[in-house]
């Protein structure tokens, strides 16, 4: 357990920092991100620094710190047994132009060091050239005087062979060795390209023409026995030394942490820091693997990560939590509801009840990494897993390896657990279908969170019996809630719905009344070879004012109507479900009349 965290005072930006007591001058300490515990909206960083303390008072310089890091979330702690505390933090800012010279240094060597490998293996090129001239001669000589043996004396076929032996042999030995030298160079070439790009990125355009201009005249004049000159690249490398001192436009900043610490005696000790960061955040994918066969279901989470924040985690303990922090936490607030009367322009009330029932229509419309299922590899051997945890209000995932994540525009990937669910109150499958929108019927999949995760809203691909079917939207689901899942379409059946009549009765029998009979068929079919069961889906009618009856007529099939049902949203809506089972190549029909009834005068929307 850590204690001891520090306070934070206000940021303060800096460019250079000067120190009036030389007896107490800060000490550099590295840091290392040990840690990340990533929510959906940011992160949180853990930072460890080794530093070595003097007893007395020790300031120490902790530089290298994103310059995004929220100010006020930075806190730090010692080991819970240190004799000493934390007097101070400070957080400020400096451009980093020593930090971009150091690094233009260092990728100058590298580029060096590869090129002056690149001429070793080109000199062992052109030796490779000479000897295989060399046994070229040796043929051409043995050619000639074969053909004097040929036309003087006997043949002499055993020296001839032995020398044909030798310099085929010699040659092959060559070959091999230059493809492989070759090989070698490739390499080599592409790694200069990416050091010359990075240099680019770093130095910019100009400073690197003017560094290849330089490179190219040091390279000729130390390929010739001259005393060197270089009076022709004078200017370039004048504006490139002028470049690193002063040129300041668009270099990046940095943070650093500046640290007081008392301490009791002279030791050595960890400090940790830990702040927030923005950009970076986690999203849930999901695999769902359905086997109808099996009546089985393999749900698979993920992690796809994105992290921008400008440094790499490397080696890190990485932790997820579905929790969203949030920079002020307040109770929302609640105005107050107030009714207002006014009269209506009556003098044209047809004009004025047609802008009124447009305006009520206005108003209501508005991260591959997979892990084989079971926990345990081919050979038995356990696979390591994620562990999971509640933590507050949030849940929290620990990785069991470290991970490396690089700042990059690119979502990665990351296995969290896979689960299968496959009793009866954890999955069953059924069919459903909305003749009014689509003739299609649908695999569906009801499911409960089983899981010890709530399953964040995201995407997820829908796998049935291995074979790709395509992605769907998971919406929040909470453990052990009920959810209902799109697994894909059922080719072989059909749905429609179809308006068979409509019957307009203006004539006034009616009282002055307007009647319309729309008379509806809802066809199923089931061209499989098994029985399913099918839910449907319809829309009746529905009155929003008390001059429109609305009355469903000689139905040939009765919907579901239980207590709990007409409490749903949905009912009173007018969706209305109907549960059928269907043969083998059978076919089952619905028909109904919808009659809806209003005085003549009124103007009615919402008719078909």
């Amino acid at each position: 357990m850590n204690k001891l965290y520090g306070m934070l005072t206000p940021l303060i930006f800096v460019f250079s920092v000067s120190w009036g007591n030389s007896a107490n001058l800060p000490v550099a300490a590295n840091s290392k991100i040990t840690a990340v515990k990533l929510f959906t909206n940011r992160a949180e960083i853990t930072r460890v620094s080794k530093i070595k303390l003097q007893k007395g008072s020790n300031t120490i310089l902790i530089e290298g710190l994103p310059d995004n890091l929220y100010d006020w979330s930075v806190r730090g702690s010692l080991p819970e047994k240190f004799s000493g505390k934390i007097m101070s933090m400070e957080i400020s800012r400096q451009a980093l132009l020593e930090k971009r010279r150091k690094k233009i240094s260092e990728i100058e060597k590298k580029l060096e060091e590869l090129r002056d490998l690149d001429a070793g293996l080109a000199d062992d090129l052109t030796n490779i050239k000479g000897q295989d001239d060399f046994i070229n001669s040796i043929n051409e000589f043995t050619r000639h005087t074969a053909s004097k043996d040929l036309q003087t004396r006997i043949p002499q076929t055993d020296l001839w062979g032995t020398t044909l032996d030798y310099t085929a042999k010699k040659k092959k030995d060559l070959q091999n060795s230059s493809r492989t030298i070759q090989k070698k160079r490739r390499d080599l070439a592409k790694e200069i390209q990416k050091w010359e790009f990075e240099l680019v990125q770093i130095g910019g355009s100009s400073y690197f023409s003017s560094y290849q201009k330089i490179n190219k005249a040091m390279e000729k004049n130390i390929a010739q026995t001259q005393v060197q000159q270089y009076s022709d690249v004078t200017d370039q490398y004048a504006q490139q030394q002028s470049y690193l001192q002063s040129d300041t436009s668009g270099i990046a900043t940095e943070k650093r942490l500046m640290l007081n610490i008392y301490s009791a005696s002279e030791e050595d000790a960890d400090f940790t820091l830990i702040y927030m960061i923005p950009n970076t955040y986690w999203q849930m994918m999901y695999d769902f693997r359905a086997s109808k066969k099996n009546e089985t279901i393999d749900v698979i989470l993920y992690a796809n990560i994105f992290q921008k924040t400008g440094e790499d985690w490397e080696g890190i303990n990485l932790s997820l939590s579905t929790g969203e922090p949030l920079t002020n936490i307040a109770l929302p607030y609640l105005p107050p509801w107030y009714l207002n009367a006014s009269q209506p322009y009556k003098e044209d009330e047809g004009d004025y009840f047609r802008s009124y029932k447009k305006a009520e229509a206005n108003g209501k419309a508005m991260m591959d990494e997979e892990a084989p299922i079971g926990g345990k590899k081919k050979n038995g051997a356990p696979i390591p897993e994620s562990t999971i945890t509640s933590a507050g209000f949030s849940f929290e995932v620990a990785f069991p390896v470290r991970q490396t994540i690089e700042s990059s525009d690119k979502y990665q990937k990351k296995l969290i657990k896979s689960y299968n669910l496959k009793s009866a109150k954890e999955l069953k499958y059924y069919f459903e279908t909305v003749p009014e929108s689509s003739g299609k019927v649908f695999l569906m999949a009801k499911t409960s969170n089983r899981t010890e995760l709530p399953w964040l809203g995201g995407e997820a691909q829908v796998f049935l019996e291995n074979e790709f079917i395509g992605k769907v939207s998971i919406p929040d689901t909470p453990v052990d809630k009920e959810q209902d899942l799109v697994l894909g379409i059922a080719s072989d059946m059909t749905a429609k719905k179809e308006l068979v009549k409509k019957f307009n009765d203006t004539s006034g029998v009616f009282g002055g009344n307007t009647r319309i009979v729309y008379s509806y068929k809802i066809t199923v079919e089931n061209s499989s070879k098994e029985q399913r069961e099918i839910i449907i889906r319809d829309n009746f009618p529905v009155s929003n004012n008390k001059e429109i009856e609305v009355a469903i007529k000689n139905l040939s099939m009765q919907f579901i109507s239980d207590e709990e049902i007409k409490k749903t949203t949905e009912y009173q809506q007018g969706i209305r479900k109907y549960i059928i089972n269907l043969s083998p190549g059978a076919k089952k029909e619905i028909t109904y009349d919808a009659v809806i009834t209003y005085d003549k005068q009124l103007i009615i929307d919402g008719l078909k």
